[in-house]
């Protein structure tokens, strides 16, 4: 076991070296590491930009209405539950259409959205 954990640890002591070669830390490469971080810099700044206008996005836009007239067919959809089971209730007990409202808290302007 030593003796692999030895040749493993040769042959990853070889391969950092060989890493290594063209990486040596000079000038250049500086310059260029510190353009590099200047330009991530620049990019997470337009990101940040951008995403302040993100709500006058045309798609973003079309998909709030596609999620506010999935809403409002919801919503109208239970209304109209409460409409029928109002009606059931009202045919099957013979209660006072108020009296239903007020012991379910149904509020007396309850209509469909338009």
């Amino acid at each position: 076991q030593f003796a692999e954990s030895s040749q493993k640890k040769e042959a990853l002591q070889k391969n950092i070296e060989k890493l290594k070669t063209g990486r040596e830390d000079t000038a250049e490469r500086a310059a260029l590491l510190k353009e590099l971080a200047a330009l991530r810099q620049k990019k997470e700044q337009l990101k940040t930009e951008i995403d302040k206008y993100r709500e006058c996005d045309p798609d973003v836009v079309e998909e709030m209405r596609q999620t506010n007239q999935v809403a409002k067919e919801a919503a109208n959809r239970w209304t109209d539950n409460i409409f029928s089971i109002k009606s059931w209730a009202k045919r099957k007990f013979g209660f006072e259409e108020s009296r239903i409202d007020k012991g379910f808290g149904i509020p007396e302007d309850l209509d469909y959205i338009d």
